[in-house]
């Protein structure tokens, strides 16, 4: 299997809703963030052989694959592809396990993965319509926020707020060390 790193990660300022970036459409926003990370990286567009965002509201400005579409609007070649996925709140996350994993098994070199959500522009459920959730499913299941959800996993396992911080700054501590590792090894192969 090959190792696989990540080597530049960028993102927009944190928005809320109705606020700064409420007249940016999505896809215009995500294809900034493409042109900038290309930049920072200092590689080709035709190099990249696949965007893969998350977005769990694909309806309007975030339907038709905005993956696809942000690609193209930030000036990828039209042979670089663009795939979007929903995993719900995970979607990001898993864009970027998708990317790693194709990576890992030598099906492609450079892979972007991200996510995009615009939840002024496109409010959450969006997608849904009218429809509402089937009675099979909410009857064996008791459908809850995600904030709720947490609250819950805490208190079943005993997880308290000291413990939960302590492991946030270890995976960040751990994903730091990582990037320095993938940093060195870049300089490395640039003296080469």
């Amino acid at each position: 299997m090959k190792e696989v790193v990540i080597i530049e990660g960028i993102r927009t300022a944190v928005g809320r809703r109705k606020g700064k970036f409420a007249q940016m459409r999505p896809d215009e926003l995500a294809a900034i963030v493409l042109e900038k990370l290309i930049e920072r990286a200092g590689i080709d567009k035709g190099d990249v052989e696949d965007i893969i965002l998350g977005c769990v509201s694909q309806a309007g400005e975030q339907g038709g694959n905005i993956a696809r579409t942000a690609g193209l609007i930030a000036g990828f070649p039209t042979k670089v592809p663009g795939t979007t996925i929903d995993r719900q709140c995970g979607s990001s996350q898993q864009a970027v396990h998708f990317a790693a994993q194709a990576i890992a098994s030598g099906d492609m070199d450079i892979v972007i993965a991200g996510g995009v959500e615009s939840m002024t522009r496109v409010p959450m459920f969006s997608n849904m319509g009218d429809a509402k959730p089937s009675k099979k499913l909410t009857e064996q299941y008791e459908i809850i926020n995600q904030g709720l959800s947490a609250e819950r996993i805490a208190e079943k396992w005993n997880l308290s707020r000291e413990q939960l911080d302590a492991f946030s700054v270890q995976s960040h501590e751990r994903a730091f060390r990582r990037l320095q590792r993938a940093a060195s090894k870049k300089k490395l192969c640039e003296l080469k």
